[in-house]
C-alpha cells in the first residue's frame, strides 16, 4: 500500500514537472539551459527515429562530463563486442551533451528526458532497444520500471550509493524496490553493493566491478591547457590546484593561499568552483581580500605578464579541470572541507599529484582510505591545517613528487573495471536474448 502511495506521488510530480517544464517552453527569453527542452520532454530527432525502425540499440546514460569521460572506455568495448548496433548516449547537463556529441562512437547525443510516464512511453516506443546502462547514482524509478515492463535489461555501471542518497531515499524505498528489481548492478565497493541491496536490489544481480574512473582513456590537453603551462613555466611559476570547490570551501582556501604566497612568491593559485553559476561570487571573495586575478575565459590571447607575487587563476569554465591538475605541484580536491562528500581523487592521482582533502570523503571512502593509508593523500580540517600542509610541501617538494608517485600507484592498482563490468554485461545481454528468442 505504501510503495503504491509513495509511487502514485513520484509518477504525479514527475507529470507536473514535464507540464511545467512544457508551459515554460513557450516563453521567450529563455536561458540555454531550456534549449534542450524538446530532449527533456521526448521529443526524438530524425536520428533517433531512424533508429527506431533500424539496428537495435545500446542507451548509455551518464549524469555530466566525469561520468561521460569514464564510461568512455566501456562504450568502445560495447561497439567492439556488439557490432551492429546504434550506440544513444544521454546526459543531464549541456556541457556534457557537448562532450558526448565529439565522441565518433556515438551515433545520437541528447539530454535525459524527464522521468514523466507519458514522456517515458513517448520515447522508448520510439526507439529499439536492446539493453540501457547507466552510471553511479543515475535511478529514474519510471524508467526502470517501464523498461523491465518491456523486457529491456537495464544494467548499473560504476554504480554509486552514498551514505547520505540512502538515507535521503528512506521515504523513497518502496519506489526504489520496485524499479531496481530488475537491475543488474555493477558497483565501486562492497559498500557501495550493501547500500544498493539496502535500496531494493536483488543480492543475485549485484556485482562488485570497480570504479570506470580507474580505467578512463587518457586524453591529450587542450591547447588553451599546453598555452598556460607554458606560459607558467616561462615566468618560473608553481602552480596548487584547488579542484571542484564548494562555498565554504573557497574563503578557506583563499584565506590559506594569502598566508602560503608570503613565504612562497612564485605560487600561483588555480581555483575551479564546482558550480559555475558560484563564478562571480568567488570572484568577488578574491577582490575582498585584495588579490590579483585573472579569469581563465579571459586568458587565452591576453598578453599581459602575469604580476609577479600572488595571482590566483579563477577557472570559469566547465570541462579543462582534469588536465589542469597535471599543471600543479600539489592539488586540493573539494567537496571536502564541506559536507559534500567530497569529488574525484582519482583524476589529480592518476597525473601523480600529492593531494590535499578535507574530512567529508564519504563518496570515495575506499579510495581515500587507501590513498591516505599509502601516503598518496593528506587530511586537512581547517585553513589553519591547510595553510601548514601548502607550506610544508611547497618547501620540501621532493617529498611532495614522492607522494604524487605513491598516489598514482594506487590509482593504477584499480585497474581492469572495464573488463570486469564486460563479463557481467555480455552475461546479461546472452540471457536477455535467450529470453526473446524463447517467446518468439
Amino acid at each position: 500500500m505504501a510503495g503504491g502511495l509513495v509511487g502514485g506521488a513520484y509518477r504525479a510530480a514527475m507529470t507536473l514537472a514535464a507540464a511545467g517544464a512544457r508551459g515554460a517552453g513557450v516563453l521567450p527569453g529563455l536561458p540555454d539551459e531550456w534549449r534542450a527542452l524538446g530532449d527533456r520532454l521526448g521529443t526524438l530527432t530524425a536520428d533517433e527515429r531512424a533508429i527506431g525502425t533500424g539496428a537495435p540499440a545500446l542507451w548509455i546514460h551518464a549524469a555530466s562530463v566525469g561520468e561521460l569521460t569514464a564510461v568512455r572506455s566501456l562504450i568502445g568495448q560495447l561497439r567492439t563486442r556488439f557490432p551492429g548496433r546504434a550506440c544513444i548516449v544521454s546526459t543531464l547537463t549541456r556541457t556534457g551533451l557537448a562532450l558526448a556529441r565529439t565522441f565518433p562512437e556515438v551515433h545520437v547525443a541528447r539530454i535525459f528526458p524527464i522521468d514523466a510516464p507519458a514522456v517515458v512511453t513517448r520515447v522508448l516506443d520510439g526507439v529499439r532497444l536492446e539493453a540501457f546502462l547507466f552510471t553511479e547514482t543515475e535511478i529514474w524509478p519510471t524508467w526502470l520500471t517501464e523498461l523491465s515492463e518491456r523486457g529491456v535489461p537495464a544494467i548499473m555501471v560504476s554504480g554509486r550509493v552514498s551514505e547520505r542518497t540512502l538515507s535521503r531515499a528512506r521515504w523513497l524505498r518502496p519506489l526504489y524496490r520496485n524499479a531496481l528489481d530488475p537491475v543488474t548492478c555493477c558497483m565501486q565497493t562492497d559498500d557501495d553493493a550493501a547500500r544498493i541491496i539496502a535500496l531494493g536490489a536483488q543480492p543475485i544481480r549485484v556485482h562488485v566491478t570497480g570504479s570506470l574512473k580507474f580505467d578512463a582513456a587518457p586524453v591529450a590537453p587542450p591547447p588553451e591547457v599546453e598555452r598556460l603551462r607554458a606560459r607558467l613555466e616561462r615566468d618560473a611559476r608553481r602552480v596548487i590546484v584547488a579542484g571542484s570547490t564548494h562555498e565554504g570551501e573557497e574563503a578557506a582556501l583563499l584565506d590559506a593561499y594569502d598566508r602560503v604566497v608570503r613565504g612562497h612568491r612564485d605560487v600561483v593559485l588555480l581555483l575551479a568552483p564546482r558550480h559555475p553559476e558560484r563564478m562571480d561570487g568567488v570572484a568577488a571573495l578574491i577582490a575582498e581580500r585584495k588579490l590579483p586575478y585573472r579569469r581563465w575565459s579571459a586568458l587565452d590571447g591576453d598578453g599581459t605578464p602575469f604580476p609577479s607575487g600572488p595571482l590566483v587563476i579563477l577557472l570559469d569554465v566547465v570541462g579543462p579541470l582534469a588536465h589542469c591538475y597535471g599543471l600543479g605541484v600539489v592539488a586540493f580536491v573539494g567537496g571536502s572541507l564541506v559536507p559534500k562528500g567530497g569529488h574525484n581523487v582519482l583524476e589529480p592521482a592518476r597525473l601523480a599529484r600529492p593531494i590535499l582533502i578535507g574530512p567529508h570523503t564519504e563518496n570515495a571512502r575506499e579510495l581515500v582510505d587507501r590513498l591516505l593509508a599509502g601516503k598518496g593523500a593528506v587530511r586537512v580540517d581547517s585553513a589553519d591545517a591547510l595553510a601548514w600542509t601548502l607550506d610544508h610541501l611547497l618547501a620540501h617538494p621532493d617529498e611532495a613528487l614522492s607522494m604524487g608517485h605513491r598516489a598514482q600507484a594506487l590509482a593504477q592498482t584499480g585497474q581492469g573495471a572495464v573488463e570486469r563490468h564486460m563479463k557481467v554485461i555480455a552475461a546479461r545481454l546472452v540471457t536477455a536474448s535467450f529470453a526473446r528468442d524463447g517467446e518468439a
